[in-house]
Parts: structure tokens; C-alpha cells; sequence
């Protein structure tokens, strides 16, 4: 493994400790403002889950685009397989992550449609 393939490997490793106890970190935070009621803190976490479904699609959908790049270019952009086993193992993560932020933006979601809300009554004469 050369040099940019361990280099990548240690910031896809870094990514997933950092991420899988933030993501279980908010799974288990929105549950807890739904069972409180605390609806403008559960919409809140809907917007940045949202933000992190975004994220997390864009790097995958960026490091796909770069294999592909690499191996369809005309020009001669080769570079050694363990940095494309790298950069595809960090996609492969990258878009997990993005499946498991939208299970959590759909539960965060699901949780605000449940929250009762009132209803005008109209006044008869």
C-alpha cells in the first residue's frame, strides 16, 4: 500500500469512529424530543440529518466519480489499485452513512407527523 492508499484508509477509518457514535447519538436524541415533545428541537434535527444525508451522499457520489474518472479518462490518469480499493472502500462507507442518516431523518420525520396538532372548531351561532 502506498502512501495515499494509507492516507485514505486513516481518514476513512477517522470518518467511521467519528460517525457511528454521532449517528447513534441522534437516533437515540430523537426519540427522546419526541417523548418529550419538544417539537421545534425535533424539527431542527430533521433539517441537519437532512444536511448530513447530503453530505455524506456528496463525498460517495464524489469518490465514485473520481473511480470513474480515473479508469474511463483518455489520458493516462492511472493510479495504484490499493488508492482505488481506498477511495472505493470510503465511498462504499460514505454512502452507508448516508442510508443510515436518512433511516434516521425518516424516523425523525415519522415522529412529527405523530404529534398531534389543534383543530379550529367553528363556532356555531
Amino acid at each position: 500500500m502506498n502512501m495515499f492508499g494509507a492516507l485514505m484508509m486513516t481518514v476513512t477509518m477517522t470518518m467511521t469512529a467519528v460517525m457511528l457514535p454521532r449517528i447513534y447519538m441522534s437516533w437515540i436524541v430523537a426519540e427522546r424530543y419526541f417523548l418529550e415533545g419538544e417539537i421545534e428541537q425535533l424539527m431542527q434535527l430533521l433539517v441537519e440529518q437532512n444536511s448530513w444525508v447530503w453530505r455524506q451522499f456528496g463525498c460517495g457520489a464524489a469518490a465514485v466519480a473520481m473511480i470513474w474518472m480515473v479508469r474511463n479518462s483518455p489520458h493516462d490518469l492511472s493510479i495504484p489499485t490499493s488508492m482505488e480499493a481506498a477511495l472505493a472502500f470510503y465511498a462504499t462507507i460514505s454512502l452507508l452513512f448516508a442510508v443510515l442518516e436518512s433511516l434516521i431523518a425518516q424516523r425523525a420525520s415519522g415522529f412529527l407527523a405523530l404529534v398531534p396538532i389543534r383543530a379550529k372548531i367553528a363556532e356555531e351561532d
